[in-house]
Formats: structure tokens, C-alpha cells, sequence
């Protein structure tokens, strides 16, 4: 029989590990102490210890390596290549993932940091527009810049009589509390709708209209600066509705420092 410390040895563990993995099921000694509570090893039990710290080297979740034991799996070759086939090919798309994370995290730091410069709202009245576009939804896995892209590649596909070169990007509040983004162009009544696209109505209403300026990763300062600062300082009330970001020529890209982008408020009568 081998002692705990003696098992951990053997793969540069720590006791207090082969503790834990005894407290939650997923390899228990032969034999604990009654008097002492000492927990002794078969050496045959080497073998199980060394894939399942196998398994944790190529980053399996001890529940996932605690199920593979318990359905008796562990030491079936050919179950195991086939799940860690799948477990690489899961891996595959996190660090993909976490790729483009760090790659708009570097693209953030290469921005200039500054604070939005103080504006006055205009309050004005914009009539109704009707919106066909693509949803965003605080669940999908994409981003909003990507589900632009993505909305950009099939705008053609929207038949309109207006050929301005405008489009919004709608920020709809549901009655769940929760809200879904729409980016899309202004269209008519008769409009049909492309597979995979939904139509907004924007209401004509009162709005307090603010400009940003610069690329749109850092238009949350100026919606936090309007919300914070420019709206009160006019007098002016948020009201909860629909608002809106309007592109229109001035708009020269999405990482262009010198592109202009008008985001409207709703207000309270």
C-alpha cells in the first residue's frame, strides 16, 4: 500500500490535491485509517491517478474527468480519443474567442484616451422612419461591430427606393426589461423584408440629439456623458423608448477619428 504522501510523489502533487479529489468523489484511497484517518493507495490505483492528471494538463474540468470515471471510461482508448477530439475541437473555438477579445482589447489601448468634449442637446422633432435590418440580442455570441458586418455584406439585398446613404442603429427596449439592437436603413411602407431581418418603427417624436465623433468603440463615453451630464444640465428628461445612432455621409467608418455619428434621445414631454 502506498501512503498519500507517496501517491502524490509520484506526479509532483500535492496532498492537500489527492484530498480534495477524495472529498468530491473523484479518486478515493483503498483504505482510510479508522483511528488515524490516514488514506492509503493501491499501486495499482497509479495508473487511474496518472490519467486523470493527464486529463487536467490538457484542461478538462474535474466534474467532466469525475463523469468519465464514474461511466467506467476512463481506460477505453477508443472513448477517450474521441473525447478529446471533441474537447480540442471546444478548445479551438475559446482561444479563437479570447483571440478576438485581445485583439479589440490591443485595439482599445491603440486609441487615443480622452474625455468627451461638453455639447448643449438640441431638442428636435424627427419623423417616423421604418427600420429593416439585423438584431442583436444580449445572448448572441457575436458582437455588435460583427453583426454589422455581417448586416453590411447582405444590405443589398434590401430593395429601396431611397438611395441616401444613411442607416441607423436602433436600441429597443423590451417589455422584459431587457432591450435588442437593430442595425438597418430607412425604408418604405412597402418594403419586403429579406429572410433573417426583422422592420423597427421609429416613432415621430421629440428627441435630445447629440453628436459623437471618433471611432464608434468609444461612443459609450459619449452616451454616458449625455446621460450624466448634458441632458440634466439642459433641463431635458430621458424618457424609456426607442433610441437611435443615424449614420449618415459624415459617418467615414468605424475606426476613423474624424467620423460623426448623431444619436438621438427620447424625451419626456
Amino acid at each position: 500500500m502506498l501512503t498519500i504522501g507517496q501517491m502524490a510523489r509520484c506526479f509532483g502533487l500535492t496532498t492537500k490535491t489527492l484530498r480534495h479529489y477524495d472529498s468530491i468523489g473523484l479518486f478515493r484511497p483503498t483504505l482510510t485509517g479508522s483511528d488515524n484517518r490516514y488514506r492509503y493507495y493501491r499501486a495499482e490505483q497509479i495508473e487511474t491517478l496518472g490519467r486523470i492528471v493527464w486529463l487536467r494538463r490538457f484542461g478538462v474540468a474535474l466534474e467532466t474527468i469525475r463523469s468519465l470515471v464514474e461511466q467506467g471510461v476512463l481506460n477505453d482508448a477508443a472513448t477517450m480519443r474521441e473525447f478529446l477530439q471533441d474537447h480540442a475541437t471546444t478548445m479551438a473555438a475559446e482561444i479563437a474567442k479570447q483571440q478576438q477579445v485581445l485583439t479589440q482589447l490591443k485595439h482599445y489601448l491603440t486609441q487615443e484616451w480622452s474625455v468627451a468634449v461638453m455639447q448643449t442637446p438640441l431638442c428636435v422633432t424627427f419623423p417616423a422612419k421604418r427600420i429593416i435590418g439585423m438584431i442583436w440580442q444580449g445572448n448572441d455570441d457575436e458582437s455588435i461591430p460583427e453583426m454589422w458586418q455581417r448586416f453590411l455584406l447582405r444590405e443589398h439585398e434590401i430593395i429601396r427606393q431611397n438611395k441616401s446613404p444613411d442607416s441607423y442603429g436602433v436600441c429597443q427596449p423590451l417589455e422584459d426589461g431587457n432591450w435588442r439592437y437593430i442595425a438597418g436603413v430607412s425604408v418604405d411602407s412597402q418594403t419586403a423584408i429579406p429572410a433573417g431581418m426583422v422592420a423597427v418603427e421609429i416613432p415621430a417624436r421629440t428627441y435630445a440629439c447629440v453628436e459623437h465623433l471618433g471611432a464608434v468603440s468609444t461612443m459609450q463615453q459619449t452616451y454616458q456623458a449625455a446621460y450624466q451630464e448634458w441632458l440634466p444640465a439642459a433641463g431635458m428628461q430621458i424618457d424609456l423608448a426607442i433610441d437611435f445612432e443615424y449614420y449618415d455621409e459624415r459617418f467615414l467608418g468605424p475606426t476613423h477619428p474624424d467620423s460623426i455619428t448623431k444619436i438621438y434621445i427620447p424625451l419626456k414631454n
